[in-house]
């Protein structure tokens, strides 16, 4: 019995042992503004990139993957809220040509959004490969919309904003992305 309870001491030890070297290797280190700032010098704007990750507080408590969901969150956030502005505006407006416009930037936004959330669903099981195929696909919908924005009769809404600020969302998780690929 003496012998059994001095082996499984030992077994027991180890045990433990190996979890305290092991768990902390796996963990991924938090984010720390510098690992912002890093990051948004590869966006078009950095100073715009690193004011909407502090917009959010897990910014600052997360790993890259974390840092990743948190940009897909907020690009899904202002798409659904760009979608519903083209909605409206689409039912406000009784110029049939602005109406084309607007309707047509709203299914845009409809299929990002569907973009987005499927990136959600590679990101929660570690299929970051397929995040790329998914943010270029939400970036042509945003180019299209500016497209069909550019042509005649101008935007009164003035929506090119609201795309841009997109765009850069989508660079947010394109770039966070690529540090899921590198790993």
């Amino acid at each position: 019995m003496a012998s059994f309870l001095h082996n499984f001491s030992s077994v027991l030890i180890s045990m433990v042992l190996i979890f305290l070297l092991v768990v902390p290797s796996l963990m991924c280190h938090s984010m720390e503004e510098k690992d912002l700032q890093h990051i948004c010098a590869k966006t078009q704007n950095a100073t715009e990139c690193l004011n909407l990750f502090k917009s959010d507080p897990r910014s600052l408590n997360t790993d890259i993957k974390g840092l990743t969901g948190v940009a897909v969150d907020l690009a899904l956030n202002k798409s659904n809220a760009v979608h519903t502005q083209y909605n409206q505006l689409y039912a406000d407006t009784k110029n049939s040509e602005l109406q084309e416009k607007y309707i047509a930037c709203s299914k845009n936004y409809n299929d990002a959004i569907r973009d987005l959330q499927v990136m959600k669903k590679y990101l929660d099981i570690n299929r970051f490969r397929f995040i790329n195929v998914e943010i270029k696909d939400a970036l042509q919908e945003v180019m299209s919309c500016r497209n069909i924005l550019k042509k005649e009769p101008i935007d009164p809404a003035n929506m090119g904003y609201q795309n841009d600020e997109f765009k850069l969302l989508c660079y947010m998780v394109k770039v966070t992305s690529h540090y899921l690929i590198k790993k």
